[in-house]
Formats: structure tokens, C-alpha cells, sequence
């Protein structure tokens, strides 16, 4: 593993019950939901725009796979040209039961993708997911196979807020560690793969912070969560982490985007 070492051993756990079973994703699953709505609005106008921003000019996907979809908001929306296909797949069954009942166009496949013939789509998204996993490298390896192209978001949690987190199985997002930048790019060479681009992005710096704002104000009738002290500390500390840029690039996580392509093409 290339990033952080989890705080507790991961060997002998079920994963597929795990995220069956997790709080976050149990939220996720309930239609009409914050959660629901939240993780939507995240994919539609942060991941998806970052991920095809990377694309290279004159590069068609008509077929691509999603490993990790959960419950399938970024392949549901994620745009091809008509008479594409759009598959996802993810560990936890009642994730892709989820899935297949909100975005009929897309093919949902529950288990992992170990039986899927290599070089049979044009491209493999990882988002959210090699944070997961406990081969992060070797699983990367292994899905880069499937197709010419591999789109990677990662969070990278190198950050003063997550200092403390103990990562592992029992984690509040089930994160088994955290990234630097340095190490995420370091994942994708582990993983024999030419990195051909890649960003950095803080969302709390972009217009989709305003728009998360505005979806929890909906749903909450607040802008942030907590008692009133706890909204106004909150507030103050927001306004100043985004106004002292090194300062909030230092408190806040941000996301690695990258693509890349197998080093023996």
C-alpha cells in the first residue's frame, strides 16, 4: 500500500457485508434523501467535470465501467454518445438493487469484476474506491486491464482536519487510509500505469461548496450542521479557511484526478 497504514487489522472482514450494512451508504440508498441528493450534486458538477476535463482531445468512450459505483450516481450521469454502454459494479448487492432501480439505462453488475475479459471497454473509472481497499495497487493493476484508458478520483486526506481519524474498517466512510498527493501519484506508477494528466482540486474552493450549501439549507433549513454555537463557529472558520487560501488548502482534503494508461502501451 502506498498511503497511511490502516489502525486496525483489516484481514477476515466481510467487505460486501460492511458496506451493505454502513450508516453512509444505508443514507444513500433512501430515495429522496439528503445523502442521496448530496452525493448527486457531487458527481453531476465536481467528479464528472474534473474526470472528463482529463479526456484527451478526439478520445471517444463508448464503452465504460465503473468499479466501486455504489449506488451509481456518477455512471448513471457520466455522458457517452448514443448506443454507448455504461456499466457499473460494486461489491455490495444491496448498493447495485439500489442502483439498477434509479438508472434503468445502465448495466449494474453486484461482486467484483474478476471475471470481466480485459481490454473490453474504452475506458475503467475508480472513484472514491482504491481508499477502500486493502491492495489498493494490485486492485488498480488488475482494473486497469479492462480498458485502454483509467480514470482515478482519489481524496487525499493529508490534511489538518483528518490528522486525527483512526482509518480502518470501522471508519465513519470505511477509509482504510489517507493520500498525499506525492502518494497518490506514486499509486498509479505502483500500478504500472503512465500517468497523461492529472489535477488537483479543493471543492470547498469551487462554485459546488455553494452548491452544497445550498442543498443541505433545503433539506435542514441550515447552511451547516450543528446548534446554533456550533453553525456560527463553523461559519467564521469556513469564511477564513476560504479567504487564506494556504490556510484552507492545509485544512480541508482535496481530490487527486487523474488518467493513465498502461506503461506497456
Amino acid at each position: 500500500m502506498t498511503g497511511s497504514s490502516p489502525d486496525k487489522d483489516c484481514r477476515q472482514i466481510d467487505y460486501a457485508d460492511l458496506y451493505d450494512r454502513h450508516e453512509e451508504y444505508a443514507a444513500r440508498r433512501v430515495e429522496g434523501s439528503f445523502e442521496q441528493a448530496r452525493v448527486e450534486l457531487e458527481a453531476k458538477e465536481f467528479k464528472i467535470p474534473n474526470l472528463i476535463g482529463l479526456i484527451p482531445d478526439g478520445e471517444v468512450i463508448r464503452r465504460i465501467l465503473e468499479i466501486g459505483c455504489a449506488t451509481g450516481e456518477l455512471i448513471g450521469n457520466f455522458p457517452i454518445p448514443e448506443g454507448g454502454v455504461r456499466v457499473g459494479c460494486d461489491i455490495s448487492s444491496d448498493n447495485i438493487a439500489a442502483a439498477r432501480a434509479r438508472f434503468p439505462s445502465v448495466e449494474f453488475l453486484a461482486g467484483d469484476f474478476a471475471n470481466l475479459p480485459a481490454g473490453s471497454f474504452d475506458c475503467v473509472v475508480l472513484s472514491d474506491v482504491l481508499e477502500h481497499v486493502e491492495n489498493d495497487s494490485g486492485f488498480l493493476r488488475d482494473a486497469s486491464r479492462l480498458a485502454r484508458l483509467t480514470l482515478v478520483n482519489l481524496p487525499l486526506e493529508d490534511n489538518w482536519l483528518n490528522r486525527g481519524r483512526r482509518y480502518g474498517p470501522d471508519d465513519v466512510s470505511g477509509h482504510l487510509r489517507r493520500y498525499s498527493l506525492q502518494q497518490g501519484l506514486d499509486l498509479l506508477r505502483a500500478a504500472e500505469l503512465k500517468v497523461l494528466a492529472f489535477r488537483r482540486v479543493w471543492i470547498h474552493e469551487s462554485e459546488v461548496e455553494a452548491s452544497r450549501r445550498a442543498l443541505r439549507k433545503r433539506f435542514t433549513g441550515h447552511s451547516f450542521s450543528g446548534s446554533l454555537v456550533v453553525r456560527v463557529a463553523k461559519q467564521l472558520f469556513f469564511s477564513t479557511a476560504t479567504a487564506v487560501t494556504p490556510f484552507g488548502r492545509r485544512v480541508f482534503a482535496s481530490n487527486l484526478f487523474a488518467i493513465a494508461a498502461s506503461e506497456k502501451d
